[in-house]
């Protein structure tokens, strides 16, 4: 199981899919959903899955049985039992799906729950892909009034874009169409991009309605997908869209975040490999509720031992402006102390980790312009920060105005919705989206991301975190065992590579130690193979990001994605560099890239074993002509330095 866990941090292994088809028809199943419905080589659905959201918002994973697959020529058929909750307290779902040669798919629910069960939502999803879709035009049947046309919007909704769903029909291809019909329940649609899930998904029991709400056991509950598809292929649909150019772009800064006041002291434990990382920046989180008070001088030590310049951002408890200000004071007062020097400041109202519904109305709090103008009083000689201290779709829900700040943040996570590799990698395909929205709101403005991770740092959608069986890939969760693998390392490279077109102007991810962390220590909760290696040994990550903070600043030549391959190729003074991952659990040929290695690292599970052990790996000669699993390459071209 080793190798497993080098992969992805845990010997838990996903189930392969199995692709059935009939005719033009074609689905994978995917340990109980439907994926990639395609007809004709095109994909019309992302996925057909059922969901039970317990209050909070948790995910939990069913237990699959009854299984029973049949395949013929012309048709296909699939039926099983999925639980959810422990046995004789939970919910209970049997699920029949049919489809045929002439393109049609039902899928069919019936849902039982063994005693009287409160959820914030529980039934069918269909998510629809980007590329067909967005920017598309679509044809709506409601349930209650008449039909309409609707353009999804190419730029994030900050609401559900479509209400009162009973059909959508839309054109993925020219002359390819698809309906989707709705049985059993009011359904809607959400832009599931601002969650950075590559999807629109519509589901069952309008957001506006009481949460939660029961399942009654005497009430089995019924609903139905049907799908049907005709037409001919066309052109695979065009992005979504447009990547910019790269031409006179610059690679963004690398931050290292840091959970004032603790993590500064586990980076001073272990100051020789934090200087070898070399981040541009320390992003400090600073939480008034917590902090207050707390001797800031190890961040100060911290600084001047890495170079790095301090980006602060303070979590303020202040329910009115004056308290606001009040609360600024005494951080600067606390900074001047410790003889620590701010470059950059965002103050955040803690209400703001919170998720709030468009024009939903919001606890008391400082204002923005309050805040802008207490900092420039506390913080004269700093660059103030705008955005949102959670996700991109609480900065989106609340937009910043422009106006008021030197520069906007925000923040992503890739399990909200979802936590199986698949889908935690596809959310790589919505960052340009994401992108493409926030440099529109930010009017100019720098845009500064993260600190991202596929962990969930704080839960804007319930109390915290979920804390998982760390062994385990759940929605939500704290301490996802794929931050200890090259998943991880993999899907960073991939996120910069989508983010870095759009000039982002910093990029933060990682932590000294813990959960996102880059060096290996001990943890309350069982690490499979970490826990018997010494302490400090690095994980994959440490080598990604010192390879990303020796990026940053840089000029971007070229950044792409293609083939579950993904690179970056940037140049300095003195040479050309490029970093390349494999996306995928599957072995794949190196991209077809400009560039001539004289020399590489390659991070993979067989060198993993000797890198966890090395701060600057030397380089070997040559490249390389296949990328493993997760595989990471970080290639020169040039002298070496």
């Amino acid at each position: 199981m080793t190798r497993e866990i080098f992969l992805t941090g845990t010997p838990r292994t996903e189930p392969e899919p199995r692709v059935l088809s009939a005719g033009n028809l074609e689905v994978s199943w995917d340990n109980a959903a439907l994926r990639c419905l395609r007809w004709n080589g095109v994909e019309i659905i992302r996925a057909v899955l059922f969901l039970v959201r317990t209050p909070g918002w948790g995910t939990p994973e069913g237990v699959l049985s009854n299984v029973e697959i049949d395949e013929q020529d012309d048709s296909f058929s699939i039926s099983f039992h999925q639980h959810f909750g422990e046995r004789g307290e939970g919910i209970g779902v049997d699920i029949s799906c049919k489809g045929d040669a002439s393109g049609h798919l039902s899928v069919d629910a019936i849902i039982c729950a063994d005693i009287p069960s409160k959820t914030f939502r529980t039934g069918l999803i269909v998510l629809q892909p980007l590329d067909g879709f967005a920017g598309m035009q679509v044809h709506v049947d409601h349930a209650d009034g008449d039909p309409e046309t609707h353009t999804i919007s190419r730029q994030l909704s900050p609401g559900q874009p479509l209400f009162d769903i009973k059909a959508i029909t839309h054109q993925p291809v020219p002359g390819m169409t698809v309906r989707t019909d709705f049985e059993g329940d009011i359904f809607e649609m959400e832009d599931h991009r601002q969650w950075s899930d590559a999807s629109f998904k519509t589901y069952n029991r309008p957001i506006n309605l009481p949460l939660p709400y029961t399942l009654d056991p005497e009430t089995p509950v019924k609903q139905s997908v049907i799908i049907t598809a005709t037409g001919g292929g066309g052109a695979m649909p065009a992005p979504a869209i447009d990547i910019p150019a790269s031409d006179g772009q610059t690679l963004p800064l690398y931050a290292l975040p840091l959970d004032c006041p603790k993590s500064a002291g586990s980076a001073l434990d272990h100051i020789d490999v934090i200087k070898a990382l070399k981040p541009a920046r320390l992003l400090v989180r600073h939480d008034g509720a917590r902090d207050s008070g707390a001797d800031l001088s190890p961040l100060a030590r911290l600084a001047a031992d890495t170079g790095a310049t301090i980006e602060m951002q303070a979590i303020l408890c202040a329910e009115s402006d004056e308290a606001a200000s009040d609360e600024l004071k005494e951080l600067a007062q606390a900074c001047a102390a410790a003889d620590l020097k701010v470059a950059r400041i965002a103050a955040l109202p803690k209400v703001d980790e919170a998720s709030f519904q468009p024009g939903q109305e919001r606890p008391a709090h400082a204002s923005d312009p309050a805040i802008a103008k207490a900092l420039l009083k506390h913080f004269p000689d700093a660059v103030h920060i705008g955005g949102t201290p959670a996700f991109f779709t609480e900065f989106n829900r609340k937009r910043p105005d422009p106006k008021l700040w030197g520069g906007l943040t925000f923040a992503t996570t890739p399990i909200v919705h979802a936590a199986e590799d698949r889908s935690v990698m596809e959310t790589l395909q919505a960052l340009p989206h994401i992108l493409t929205t926030a440099t529109e709101l930010a009017e100019g403005l720098p845009v500064a991301i993260g600190p991202t991770g596929i962990g969930m740092r704080l839960n804007p959608y319930g109390e915290a975190p979920i804390q998982n069986d760390p062994v385990a890939r759940e929605g939500m969760a704290a301490r996802d065992p794929r931050q200890r693998g090259l998943f991880a390392a993999a899907w960073a490279v991939g996120y910069l590579a989508r983010i870095a077109p759009y000039n982002p102007e910093r990029f933060a991810f990682g932590a000294p130690t813990g959960p996102f962390g880059l060096i290996s220590t001990r943890q309350d909760y069982t690490r499979p193979f970490w826990d018997d290696q010494e302490e400090g040994v690095l994980y994959p990550l440490f080598h990604v990001a010192r390879w990303i903070a020796r990026s940053g600043g840089c000029a971007l030549e070229a950044a792409g994605t293609d083939n579950e391959t993904t690179h970056i190729v940037w140049r300095d003074e003195i040479g050309r560099y490029a970093l390349i991952a494999n996306l995928s659990a599957t072995r794949k040929p190196m991209p077809d890239i400009p560039f001539s290695a004289s020399g590489h690292v390659r991070l993979d599970a067989e060198t993993l074993p000797s890198l966890m052990h090395e701060k600057a790996p030397a380089l070997s000669p040559g490249s390389v002509d296949t990328l493993d699993a997760y595989a990471v390459i970080y290639c020169e071209e040039g002298p070496s330095t």
